[in-house]
């Protein structure tokens, strides 16, 4: 297990963000609930959880990239860091759900801290994604 600082990165969420900022909608939602389903099998959170918020990353990174495109080198770096303030603020409201509602406290620090590493991880891995994503993914895709 990573830890950075006292805080986990979420490669999955990265992942997520980079696979729906370059590829599009449809293989962001595809990496978003097969990368979240295995990730929720691997961790103890109630099962669906993770796919469940990472399907709402994907969208939101989908929304912003047809709201300021997609040719935007910023926009993923900061869909990284809103995605995992969702993200994990859906995880522990999920986890409310599912346990004891009264012992909930919100780690903010732990929160926006997560939210800042996993930025900075898009931000490390943007050209490279990039790079492979100019050579995998068609521009677009045919209109008949």
């Amino acid at each position: 297990m990573i830890v950075i600082g006292g805080v986990k990165p979420n490669l999955v969420l990265v992942a997520v963000v980079l696979v729906t900022a370059f590829g599009g909608f449809m293989p962001g939602i595809t990496w978003a609930f097969v990368a979240g389903l295995t990730a929720n099998l691997l961790v103890g959170d109630a099962l669906g959880s993770v796919p469940l918020v990472m399907l709402v990353v994907a969208a939101l990174v989908a929304g912003a990239g047809r709201l300021v495109g997609r040719a935007v080198w910023v926009t993923p770096i900061i869909a990284a860091f809103v995605g995992s303030v969702v993200a994990d603020i859906g995880s522990i409201g999920l986890a409310t759900l599912v346990a004891d509602a009264s012992a909930v406290v919100l780690p903010t620090d732990l929160v926006i801290g997560a939210a800042f590493l996993n930025a900075a991880i898009c931000a490390v891995l943007l050209y490279p994604a990039r790079a492979i994503a100019s050579r995998r993914i068609a521009d677009e895709s045919a209109a008949w």
